[in-house]
């Protein structure tokens, strides 16, 4: 017996035959891989809880207050437990002076211990006294528990009939010692 198909089904089943062969290797190289755009994904903030318009402060050990803290708006970040400030303002009671050193930027963030706080744009640093000099500069890095401060970026300290301006200082808060880095520029107004 010789059974012979039509040419028409024998085309038929030779082309299922190599579209299942084709379906069958293009799924075997299929990797979840390769679905993920080449750029690899940056992390998103996620908070996890905001306030506004916060007033936080800080005690001492023998309950004087050491710090107080206002901000706008402060997002606290899940992720790395960091807190995100707007228009932070800080007054630091250091030493037996009863004057604060005012603090303040418009934009900040304090690590999740609470052991660095790094401020950015018009930042302002002074002691709150009639006579005191105050500090400008773009970007400031405080270290609270160890009062001191410092920043490599340009700096402009104004007092009542001068002017000096550097890059980079690091400023001792409990003494008031300030050491500018480099390029220092002064200016001196007589009467």
């Amino acid at each position: 017996m010789n059974l012979t198909l039509p040419r028409y089904l024998v085309v038929g089943l030779l082309l299922i035959a190599g579209a299942a062969l084709a379906l069958a290797v293009g799924y075997w190289n299929i990797s979840p891989a390769s679905f993920k755009s080449g750029a690899p994904q940056q992390p998103v903030d996620r908070p996890d809880f905001y306030i506004d318009n916060a007033r936080i402060q800080m005690l001492d050990e023998q309950g004087k207050i050491a710090y107080q803290l206002t901000t706008s708006h402060a997002v606290h970040q899940i992720d790395d437990g960091s807190t995100h400030l707007e228009d932070p303002e800080l007054l630091f009671y250091r030493g037996g002076d009863p004057t604060p050193w005012l603090l303040k930027s418009r934009q900040g963030v304090v690590t999740q211990r609470g052991d660095r706080v790094d401020l950015t744009t018009d930042v302002l640093l002074k002691q709150n006294s009639a006579d005191a000099r105050q500090l400008t500069t773009s970007a400031l890095t405080l270290f609270p528990g160890r009062d001191y401060a410092e920043t490599d970026q340009p700096v402009k300290i104004e007092a009542a009939r001068s002017v000096t301006t550097a890059e980079g200082m690091k400023l001792f808060l409990n003494d008031g010692r300030l050491t500018l880095l480099s390029t220092v520029r002064g200016q001196y107004e007589v009467r």
